[in-house]
């Protein structure tokens, strides 16, 4: 019984009373809803922390052609909303990296 409760706790990322830190890997990816072409996908922290992150055509994101998965993007176009809806770094970020936004995530986390 014991070793079920560990291996679903491991698949919920949940490892010695700690849970992992969410990263790029945790985002939840799908079809932009307005832009063909474009992806969109979405992460939100315990904390009620929302990141938006999206590329594809018209957006500040490379390149700037269409995909259909995070694979075919090298940039993303951020943002981060609190749990009431609102920006939380005042406007979009553009051109962040994966890199980029590990770090967005650990700064609002």
């Amino acid at each position: 019984m014991i070793n079920k409760i560990i291996k679903v706790m491991s698949r919920l990322g949940v490892r010695n009373g700690f849970t992992r830190p969410k990263s790029f890997k945790s985002i939840k990816w799908g079809k932009h809803p307005i832009i063909p072409g474009a992806i969109q996908g979405k992460l939100t922290l315990r904390n009620g922390i929302m990141f938006s992150v999206v590329a594809g055509p018209t957006l500040y994101s490379l390149p700037r052609d269409k995909g259909d998965s995070p694979e075919d993007f090298d940039k993303f176009e951020v943002a981060v909303f609190d749990k009431d809806g609102n920006f939380v770094d005042g406007d979009v970020i553009g051109w962040q990296s994966r890199n980029d936004i590990n770090k967005l995530i650990q700064i609002h986390a």
